[in-house]
Order: C-alpha cells, then sequence, then structure tokens
C-alpha cells in the first residue's frame, strides 16, 4: 500500500521513505494510522479534494524530509540517518491532518520542533557531565553542518552508552573552530 503512495510524482523522497519503511519501528508509526481515514484538502496544490490518512502521513515525512535536507549540508547517508533518528520523538506533526499547504508555518515550526527534541533530551542528560551549549535549531543546524560526519551523534540514544557519548560530545563540543 505504501509502495504505491511512494510512486506518485509529488513525493520527493521516495527512496529515503522506502528505506524507513523497512524498520520495524516506522511499521509501529504506520500502525497508529487509520489508513481507511479521509483527508479533505482545501488548498489542492498537489492532492486532489481527498486523501487518505496514510497518504497524509507519508506527505508530511516527505516534507520533513525535504525540510531536513534544505538545512543539513551533509553527505545523504549522514543525513538520512539523521532524519531516522529524529522521525520517532515529538512526531505529532506526522499525524496531524491538516493539509501541510493549509497551514505551512504550522508544519515547519512542527518539524523544527520534531528535528530539535531528540538533541534536547539529550543536551538534557549531558549537562549533568560537561560543559555542553544549548543550540536552538538555527545555531543547532549550522554545528551539524560543521561536524559533516560526526553530526548523527547528537541525536543517538545516549543512554545505552553514556559514558561513550560524554567523551564524544565533550571532544565535538570542544573543537568547534577545528577540523572535526
Amino acid at each position: 500500500m505504501i509502495n504505491n503512495i511512494l510512486l506518485n510524482d509529488y513525493i520527493s523522497n521516495s527512496s529515503d521513505i522506502l528505506s524507513l519503511s523497512k524498520d520495524k519501528c516506522f511499521t509501529n508509526l504506520l500502525n497508529k494510522l487509520d489508513k481507511n481515514e479521509i483527508i479533505n484538502v482545501n488548498s489542492k496544490l498537489i492532492h486532489k479534494n481527498n486523501i487518505t490518512y496514510l497518504e497524509q502521513f507519508i506527505f508530511n515525512l516527505d516534507m520533513y524530509i525535504s525540510f531536513i535536507k534544505k538545512y543539513l549540508l551533509l553527505n545523504q547517508q549522514e543525513v538520512r540517518y539523521i532524519i531516522y533518528l529524529t522521525i520517532y520523538d515529538n512526531n505529532d506533526i506526522l499525524f496531524d491532518k491538516e493539509y501541510y499547504y493549509d497551514n505551512k508555518d504550522k508544519y515547519i515550526a512542527g518539524f523544527k520542533n520534531m528535528f530539535i527534541s531528540k538533541y534536547l533530551n539529550n543536551y538534557n542528560i549531558l549537562k549533568k557531565y560537561i560543559k555542553i551549549n544549548k543550540y536552538n535549531f538555527d545555531s543547532l543546524i549550522n554545528k551539524l553542518n560543521q561536524l559533516k560526519n560526526k553530526a548523527h551523534f547528537y541525536f543517538e540514544n545516549i543512554n545505552k552508552n553514556l559514558p561513550y557519548y560524554i567523551e564524544i560530545i565533550n571532544y565535538l563540543e570542544n573543537t568547534s573552530n577545528m577540523c572535526v
């Protein structure tokens, strides 16, 4: 069912979404949807009058991926991994039933919030152990773009190996002006 949606011309990130669809956590996200529910579309820039809730979710995810790709100047593998790490926290915007083009500002705010959520969770843990900067969305994007292929460390699940991440993030925080 999802594959048919990914074949539509308006989905720009089909390969990224297809790679996510192989993940059990992503399947769990999809299971939250009433796939028969219909969403009314007012602006009709891309879609017809109505789309299914599954189409809406995939379209929202596609817009999120495009949003992140617009800001992150990293290799595609790093960007794809960061997207994977950020879609499972504070992701209510992906489930929103209001059509993206009917309230684009709401979606952009939601995407920023979803993107920064995992980082802020990690920040709140790490600040107890090391001196770490608290970044807003724009400053975090700048920091990540400087880090290149080490940017994902700010989003990983640090609870699994806290001493390791304390060392890594401490290093990344203190080498901001050097090549890392």
